[in-house]
């Protein structure tokens, strides 16, 4: 019984024709061979010529688009298997060709053969003995062959490394949809091109350097965004967020000062949209939060501890309220805050990973003092605080990792802690002061500790 996956008549492929000739060129000759049997054809120069209409030939072959169609029987003229007496399967209504066997108009019996013309006869002629190999189109499982390889390989360029420009090769060409006559040479010009880029930025890489933390810009990259209209301050004002955000992503670059004028020109481009949409601003408040979304940007995608958002909170509303600035980005401001003392804090904390007693003389590190003054905290009274505070943990005869943290935590609670405000929906002190909190309380903080 039929099976009704099979609707149609198969094209027989000869194996060992395949192996000789390829798959490809082995069922379109299966197919021709099948089109042309019990057909006219004409006899010259010792060859039968047969006509077949393309769109006849497109039904029969229809998993090939007519550029595979022109690549096949190119291919088989090529390899001395037809010849070919018609122009590109593109530009005709017919395909022309005759089967390189040669004989006589009697060798064997033919349906009907009729004489050609003497136009015919001449270009049939040039077919049969000419020599030259025409363009064709990329197959889509084309690979370069060996002797491509090698000459790619004199070139010191591996042959992983060709083979991974294969896709991007094929999908190119056969989206231009045009013809040539080496491919193999197309393919050595696109890999060298490839190579050498891929030698440019392998250098780059090399040539790169870290970010360090006292980089400053030139004078000639100042000058430069100072033509551009950008204020002074504003340019300085971006420097240390910017070595900040570089330094966290461990990221190497050739250009810091290209980087650096992208950064300060899309800030301050920022800055003057926001101006023009809205002019009016207006001044932080004693029980100011951040939003949902900003807490959002800070906990989940910048991984900061809540607790550390938290403790900044005072501090950051003192700041702005002592300088009577007013604005409608307090969270972007904030946010800004955040990751700036994050990141500092972070390079802060000791190496060290064996907890350890206060010494008599221990002292902050620079780093603690560069944080407090980040967040507007004076030197002067954090130094203050370290009498009392090694004089607690002695008494307390604990030992811990990083003296440098507890301290920070420590100077900013008290300086908030002074600098109380008043929350006007209830009228009552939104934190208590000094003398209300024991000096235990303030340091016993288990959200700090190691």
């Amino acid at each position: 019984m039929k099976s009704s996956l099979i609707p149609e008549k198969p094209i027989l492929v000869y194996p060992s024709l395949a192996a000789t000739v390829g798959l490809d060129e082995a069922v379109m000759l299966s197919c021709l061979s099948d089109m042309v049997t019990n057909t006219p054809s004409k006899f010259a120069n010792g060859f039968y010529w047969h006509s077949v209409r393309v769109d006849q030939l497109h039904k029969a072959l229809p998993f090939w688009d007519l550029r595979d169609l022109q690549r096949v029987s190119t291919s088989l003229r090529e390899k001395g298997v037809i010849f070919i007496a018609s122009g590109p399967l593109l530009q005709e209504a017919s395909f022309k060709f005759a089967f390189n066997e040669k004989q006589t108009s009697t060798t064997r019996h033919m349906p009907s053969h009729t004489e050609i013309t003497p136009q015919e006869q001449a270009h049939i002629a040039r077919q049969t003995n000419s020599t030259f190999s025409g363009k064709n189109f990329i197959s889509a499982n084309w690979k370069p062959d060996q002797v491509t390889l090698e000459q790619l390989g004199q070139l010191n360029i591996p042959s992983d490394f060709a083979f991974r420009q294969v896709p991007e090769f094929i999908a190119y060409w056969r989206e231009r949809n045009e013809a040539h006559r080496s491919w193999g040479q197309k393919f050595i010009s696109h890999t060298i091109q490839r190579w050498r880029n891929f030698e440019e930025q392998e250098n780059r890489k090399n040539k790169a350097t870290a970010m360090f933390s006292n980089w400053q810009p030139s004078q000639s990259c100042v000058d430069s965004m100072l033509q551009r209209g950008i204020a002074r301050q504003f340019i300085f004002d971006q420097i240390q967020e910017f070595i900040s955000f570089w330094q966290a992503t461990g990221e190497r670059h050739i250009a810091w000062e290209s980087k650096f004028i992208q950064r300060v020109q899309s800030e301050w481009a920022s800055q003057e949209a926001r101006r023009n949409v809205s002019n009016q601003g207006f001044p932080i408040f004693n029980s100011w939060r951040p939003s949902e979304d900003a807490m959002e940007v800070m906990t989940v995608k910048s991984e900061i501890p809540l607790s550390f958002i938290e403790d900044s909170i005072a501090e950051f509303i003192i700041y702005w309220q002592e300088k009577g600035t007013e604005s409608n980005t307090w969270n972007s401001l904030f946010i800004k805050h955040i990751r700036l003392q994050w990141h500092r804090y972070q390079h802060a904390l000791d190496n060290s990973v064996d907890p350890q007693p206060i010494s008599d003389n221990w002292l902050p590190s620079q780093d603690v003092f560069d944080i407090l003054k980040l967040a507007n905290i004076d030197q002067a009274f954090a130094k203050s605080l370290v009498p009392e505070f090694i004089l607690y943990w002695k008494d307390r005869n604990e030992i811990h990792r990083s003296w440098n943290t507890r301290f920070l935590h420590h100077a900013k609670r008290t300086w908030a802690k002074q600098h109380q405000f008043v929350d006007p929906q209830n009228n009552q002190n939104t934190l208590r002061s000094t003398r209300e909190i024991s000096l235990e309380e303030e340091l016993n903080d288990t959200s700090w500790a190691d």
